[in-house]
């Protein structure tokens, strides 16, 4: 009888001293930093139009509208054309997506007889596979 309750007495000492180590605790903390550095940070967003009052404008005879994202830490980056007003976002349609920011977070877009009064949302997918960091710029027509 003594041997069975010793056993599980010894196990359970085990685990306290374990969980109670400060190794474990550094360790843990080097992890909560690890998951905080591969948060997507998007710095920077622009276009090849001039800005006025908080939009894009676009001349009407435009042929494509090019958007540059900085961004770390980021997988993939999707583009997506919403339009404005409230609810919208489930108009939304996926107007591009990068892969590879070797050369920069970029799309093209061809807005040839596009009507232009929208907000692009920028969706930058987080290196961990877990994050999405969200920017979002207005475009319109002149």
């Amino acid at each position: 009888m003594i041997k069975k309750l010793s056993y599980p007495l010894m196990v359970f000492s085990i685990l306290l001293t374990a969980c109670s180590s400060k190794d474990i605790t550094i360790n843990q903390g080097s992890i909560s930093s690890q998951v905080n550095d591969t948060t997507p940070v998007i710095s920077n967003v622009k276009t090849n139009f001039p800005k006025k009052d908080g939009w894009y404008v676009v001349p009407k005879n435009s042929g494509e509208l090019d958007v540059s994202v900085n961004a770390t830490n980021v997988e993939t980056i999707l583009f997506w054309a919403v339009p404005t007003g409230t609810e919208a976002w489930g108009e939304r349609e996926l107007i591009g997506y990068d892969i590879n920011g070797e050369d920069g977070w970029n799309l093209t877009w061809n807005i040839s007889e596009t009507s232009l009064h929208h907000r692009i949302a920028i969706q930058a997918l987080g290196s961990d596979g877990k994050t999405i960091t969200n920017e979002t710029i207005q475009i319109t027509n002149e």
